[in-house]
């Protein structure tokens, strides 16, 4: 089947990156001279993406005013009034609510390889959730899985794993019935709304009853939540991009 709409989560303060996100948010900030989320946008538009949705909070006006630089496909603002005292998952709730399809989900401040997206959309499993292997980032979040490289857990703590196979990166592929698995968790574990949990801990919720594919790629990427981040992405990660893509 082939998936034309992708759910960015862009609602976070920003907060341990306040020299930018004072004045814009995460998605804003440019690295070879384009905003970070505008390029995935282009991205996404040459892999067949012709809807966006994108989960606002912080600074939501930005993103308004963004969505008319791109008439070239549909972009939608989806406002998580509550996303001061939430987590990503209500975000990523919010913004399925009227979902009835399979779709993509990225998180607003990654900076990757173009082909990452269609590593996840040739994956013949319904849910992918895509990982690396070691990043040395800072800010890991670090994946457990069974022997089928299917999602066990994962945690920032090593230590609450079994052992360490991947790391997260941010971008996956969710089918649309896995939204309301999602929801169906959150009220079996007496969880109340708006949720509190970043998305990726929900994803470990339904893992007993959802298969979640982790696919891993030896691709460059890096989130960008810190001013080291920022400085790792323009000094190493940006010009292996620009290298590999380019071939």
């Amino acid at each position: 089947m082939t998936i034309d709409t992708a759910v960015i989560m862009a609602a976070g303060l920003g907060s341990r990156i306040p020299e930018f996100s004072r004045h814009g948010p995460k998605g804003f900030i440019r690295v070879g001279g384009q905003r970070i989320i505008e390029r995935s946008i282009d991205i996404l538009e040459r892999h067949g993406v012709r809807r966006i949705i994108i989960g606002t909070g912080y600074r939501a006006m930005n993103y308004a005013t963004m969505v008319k630089r791109h008439p070239e496909v549909r972009i939608e603002c989806v406002l998580n009034v509550d996303y001061a005292n939430s987590g990503s998952l209500e975000t990523l709730l919010r913004c399925t609510e009227a979902l009835d399809c399979d779709f993509l989900s990225l998180e607003s401040d990654l900076l990757y390889d173009s082909r990452m997206i269609e590593q996840v959309l040739s994956s013949p499993y319904a849910n992918v959730i895509l990982a690396s292997g070691e990043t040395q980032s800072g800010d890991e979040v670090y994946i457990e899985t069974n022997e089928r490289s299917e999602l066990v857990n994962l945690s920032k703590d090593p230590a609450m794993l079994s052992r360490i196979d991947a790391e997260l990166v941010g971008i996956c592929k969710l089918a649309a019935e896995t939204p309301y698995a999602l929801r169906q968790w959150l009220v079996k574990a007496g969880l109340a709304r708006p949720a509190q949990l970043h998305y990726e801990e929900g994803l470990v919720g339904i893992a007993d009853t959802v298969l979640l594919h982790v696919e891993k790629t030896g691709l460059p990427w890096t989130e960008i939540d810190t001013l080291e981040h920022l400085e790792r992405a323009n000094k190493l990660i940006w010009p292996r991009i620009q290298s590999i893509e380019k071939v």
